[in-house]
C-alpha cells in the first residue's frame, strides 16, 4: 500500500495541471462536508466519462479509491497500475454474466453471483480500512440533461459493508459535477458537495435499499442542473448566462466573469419559474414568458451583432479609467507575455496534435475532453522527453534541466494569460465601441434594466399561489 500511496501522490499533482490545462477553472462549494478520516462513498453524477473521476480525485483533499467494472483488470499490467493507484475492480450484472447457468447455456441476462459477491467484499474491505471510495450510481456516463435513475449498487455495497465487515460510522457523500460546457477547452467546472448520508442513523430508522437508493437520488438532484428535454437545458442556459452576466456588477479583468455558481443559481431559478408555469397552464403567462424569452435572445442578438459581451455593457467609458487600463494591461503583458510565448512554442505541436487526433470521429459529448486528457497526458511527455534530450545534446544536462523545470509553469501561464487577453481584448472592444457610440450603451443598459425587471415580475407571477 506505501507503493500504491506515492503512487498517488506523483500522479495527484499531474492531474490537476492536466484538467486545469483543459478546464479553465474547477470551483468547489461545500467541501467541508466530506469527512477527513473515515469509511465515505462520494456518490457523484456521471456526466463527463473518465473526466468525472478525475475532477473528483483531484478536488476531494484526501486520498479517494474508485470503483471500474472489472474488464478493464484484463490486462495484467494495466490491472497492476489500477491496483496500485486504489481502483477497486466492480463487476456489474451488464459486464459479467453466468458461465455456468442450471440450463448449460450462457444466460445473457443473468450474472454471476459469485462474482458479484467478490466485489462487493472487495468495496467493504476497502471501507473497513477507513477508505473514502467515489461510485457513480447512475451506472454509465452520459449527455442526458438530468440524472439518470439510480442503480441499487451503492446501497446494497453500503448494506453489505455493514452486514459483512462491521462497517460503522459509514457516510454517503453527494457531489454535483457541473459543466459549463464539459467538451470545449477552456470552460468551467462546479463542483458541488451535499449534505451526507448516515448509514448507520438509517438503518436504525428502518431504511432498506430502495429507500437509501431514492434518498440518495434526492440529495444528488439538490446538486446537479436537471431539464425535462435537451432542448429546456439549452433555452434555459443561454437565458440564464445573459441574465446573470446582467445581475452581476461589472468585473475587474483579473477576475473571472460572472462565476460559474452564480450563473447556475440563476438557470435553476428559471427552470423552477417554468415549471410553475406549467403547473398553472395559464395562456396569457405563457405568452409573456415567451416574449421574455425571445427579448433576451434578441438582447443577445444585439450584443453578438457588435462582437460585444453581456458583462461589458455597464462598464465606465471615461478617459481616465481607459488610460489606466491600458497602462495595466501593456504592463502586464511586458512581463508575462515572454513566458506565455514560451509555452506557446514548446507546447503548440504536442497539443495540437493531441487535439487533431482526439477530435476524429467523436460521436457523444463526454469524449472529447476524455481522449484529449488521455492522449495528451502521454503526447505531452513524450514530448518533454524528445525535447529535454535535444537539449541536453546541444547544450548540456544543467541547461536541459533548467528547460524541464520551465516547461509546465510556461504552458500554465500561457493558457491564463490568453483567458486575461481574451478578456482584455472583449473589454477594449467594448470600450472603443460605446466611446463612438454612447447611445448605444445607454440604449443597451435600459433595455438591460428592462429585462432585470421583467425577470423578476415573471418569477413572482409564476411562484405565486
Amino acid at each position: 500500500m506505501a507503493n500504491g500511496a506515492l503512487l498517488y501522490s506523483l500522479l495527484h499533482p499531474l492531474v490537476g495541471v492536466a484538467l486545469r490545462w483543459y478546464y479553465r477553472s474547477i470551483t468547489v462549494t461545500g467541501l467541508e462536508r466530506i469527512p477527513e478520516s473515515g469509511p465515505v462513498f462520494i456518490a457523484a453524477n456521471h456526466p463527463n466519462a473518465l473526466v468525472d473521476a478525475l475532477v473528483v480525485g483531484c478536488v476531494v483533499p484526501r486520498r479517494v479509491r474508485f470503483t471500474a467494472k472489472a474488464t478493464i483488470f484484463s490486462n495484467p499490467l494495466g490491472a497492476r497500475l489500477l491496483t496500485r493507484i486504489g481502483v477497486v475492480p466492480l463487476r456489474r450484472a451488464s459486464d459479467e454474466r453466468s458461465e455456468t447457468p442450471s440450463d448449460g447455456q450462457p444466460d445473457p441476462a443473468r450474472p454471476d453471483p459469485a462474482r458479484n459477491a467478490a466485489s462487493f467484499d472487495a468495496v467493504a474491505d476497502a471501507l473497513a480500512e477507513g477508505a473514502a471510495i467515489v461510485i457513480f450510481p447512475e451506472g454509465r456516463s452520459h449527455d442526458d440533461p438530468h440524472l439518470a435513475p439510480l442503480r441499487t449498487g451503492l446501497a446494497r455495497m453500503a448494506w453489505h459493508a455493514a452486514d459483512a465487515r462491521g462497517v460503522r460510522e459509514l457516510r454517503i457523500v453527494p457531489v454535483g459535477l457541473l459543466f459549463e460546457q464539459k467538451e470545449r477547452p477552456r470552460s468551467r467546472i462546479l463542483v458541488r458537495v451535499g449534505e451526507p448520508l448516515v448509514v448507520d442513523a438509517l438503518r436504525l430508522q428502518g431504511a432498506n435499499i430502495a429507500s437509501l437508493t431514492q434518498l440518495v437520488s434526492e440529495r444528488l438532484n439538490a446538486v446537479t442542473l436537471n431539464f425535462s428535454s435537451p432542448e429546456d437545458a439549452e433555452r434555459l442556459q443561454i437565458v440564464g448566462r445573459t441574465l446573470a452576466a446582467l445581475l452581476e456588477p461589472t468585473r475587474a479583468i483579473g477576475e473571472d466573469t460572472t462565476p460559474l455558481s452564480a450563473v447556475l443559481r440563476v438557470v435553476q431559478r428559471l427552470d423552477r419559474a417554468q415549471q410553475a408555469l406549467r403547473a398553472k397552464a395559464d395562456p396569457a403567462l405563457d405568452a409573456r414568458a415567451a416574449a421574455f424569452e425571445q427579448r433576451v435572445r434578441n438582447f443577445r442578438a444585439t450584443l453578438d451583432a457588435q462582437h460585444l459581451d453581456p458583462h461589458d455593457v455597464a462598464i465606465d467609458v471615461h478617459a481616465t479609467p481607459g488610460v489606466r487600463f491600458a497602462i495595466r494591461e501593456a504592463t502586464l503583458a511586458a512581463l508575462l507575455a515572454p513566458v506565455g510565448l514560451w509555452g506557446r512554442i514548446t507546447h503548440t505541436v504536442p497539443i495540437q496534435l493531441t487535439r487533431m487526433i482526439a477530435l476524429r470521429n467523436v460521436r457523444s459529448r463526454d469524449e472529447p475532453a476524455m481522449r484529449t486528457l488521455v492522449l495528451g497526458f502521454v503526447v505531452v511527455l513524450i514530448a518533454y522527453a524528445l525535447e529535454t534530450t535535444l537539449v541536453a545534446a546541444l547544450f548540456g544536462g544543467w541547461w536541459a534541466l533548467a528547460f524541464l523545470i520551465s516547461l509546465i509553469p510556461a504552458a500554465s501561464s500561457d493558457l491564463r494569460y490568453g483567458d486575461r487577453t481574451r478578456r482584455a481584448r472583449a473589454r477594449a472592444r467594448a470600450y472603443f465601441t460605446f466611446r463612438r457610440n454612447p447611445a448605444l450603451q445607454q440604449q443597451l443598459l435600459a433595455e438591460g434594466e428592462a429585462i432585470r425587471h421583467t425577470a423578476g415580475e415573471l418569477e413572482r407571477l409564476s411562484l405565486a399561489t
